[in-house]
């Protein structure tokens, strides 16, 4: 019998959708759901917005790449990344049995959706223009989100269709069991 891959990891702007898609898609899945940015806080026993101001960058992101290597051990498991995960070269995202989900949004949305939730808590957002940060954050990423399996848009839709589309996505990359294995699966993009 075919299986989902084992790693699910959610990646994108700050305000995609992460953390609010990822609970519904691993519940869906029986899978486990980490929030790797909640995951550095309860080891640093800190908000990573005073961690950049007491321990600076550098020290985040060596706790998030240590992070990333402990759940990248996990099995089924989705995970919500950090904004910066996927531009990042020194995490090893090569890991067996993983697919990596780009949730789309335009930055107009995520400011939006993060000014709802605030966006205090998000350290390269602050300042005078956070949408211009963050159009800047996605104008530096993007080609990195582009290597995901993945796309999927979030813009203008509810978070259970945006799990829906996940899954039918998903299931293009369902590995069958040594025994039974044939032929390759492609990777495909949804709008």
């Amino acid at each position: 019998m075919a299986r989902i891959p084992d790693k699910i990891w959610l990646v994108g702007l700050s305000g995609s959708g992460k953390s609010t898609i990822g609970p519904i898609l691993a519940r869906r899945l029986g899978y486990r759901f980490v929030d790797l940015d909640r995951e550095i806080e309860a080891r640093a026993g800190e908000s990573i917005s005073r961690m950049f101001r007491r321990r600076g960058e550098g020290e985040f992101r060596r706790l998030e790449a240590a992070a990333a290597a402990r759940v990248a051990r996990e099995e089924d498991v989705v995970v919500a990344t950090g904004g910066g995960w996927m531009a990042r070269r020194d995490i090893d995202r090569s890991s067996g049995g993983r697919v990596r989900v780009w949730l789309r949004v335009r930055p107009e949305t995520a400011i939006h959706r993060l000014s709802r939730e605030g966006a205090d808590d998000r350290p390269l957002l602050t300042g005078p223009d956070p949408a211009a940060a963050l159009a800047t954050l996605l104008a530096a990423r993007e080609g990195a989100y582009a290597e995901a399996e993945v796309v999927l848009e979030t813009d203008g839709r509810e978070p259970e269709d945006v799990v829906e589309v996940a899954l039918r996505s998903l299931r293009r990359f369902a590995v069958r069991p040594l025994a039974d294995s044939e032929g390759s699966t492609e990777g495909q993009q949804e709008s």
